[in-house]
């Protein structure tokens, strides 16, 4: 083998190896304290006893799928419920021709404390969008929930122990 190709080479894995070093923006670690100020925005308090807002958020759920429910710890963990995104196909042509949207999926996790005077419910979503085609059609990728069903959970729950 020419020293030439072996330069190459040695140089090809090098630059390769360069760019795996660096993270992508898409992994980068989040701030926790924006976290926490996000999250900590779907947050309800109620002048209610624990069981009763355990019993209206289990109420509120209605038809989703629940995949884990733990009253000591409080926490309710909805499964995946799917559909289609606002979001359109890339190609114009194919937007045209079909009504042509993304799929999207969610679930979410309610977290529940009190005692026998107060409550509160902190309500968080975790979205997930699916490109239409390509590669891309056969991964999930994260994206930020927009807190619409965050807000309209907390809605529903304060409706159940309103009219209760």
């Amino acid at each position: 083998m020419s020293p030439l190709k072996i330069l190459l080479i040695i140089s090809l894995f090098f630059l390769t190896g360069c760019t795996l070093l660096g993270t992508s923006s898409r992994y980068q670690a989040r701030d926790d304290s924006s976290a926490d100020s996000q999250s900590s925005k779907y947050t309800k308090t109620f002048n209610e006893d624990f069981e009763d807002v355990w019993s209206a958020v289990l109420m509120s759920l209605g038809d989703f799928p629940l995949d884990k429910i733990n009253k000591e710890k409080g926490i309710i963990k909805t499964g995946w419920v799917e559909g289609f995104s606002q979001r359109k196909a890339r190609s114009i042509m194919t937007d045209r021709l079909l009504d042509d949207y993304w799929k999207e999926r969610y679930r979410m996790t309610i977290k529940i404390s009190g005692n026998n005077l107060i409550s509160s419910v902190k309500v968080s979503c975790q979205v997930q969008e699916k490109a239409r085609g390509g590669s891309a059609a056969y991964r999930w990728e994260r994206k930020e929930s927009a807190g619409e069903r965050e807000e309209e959970a907390l809605m529903r729950i304060e409706e159940i122990l309103s009219d209760g």
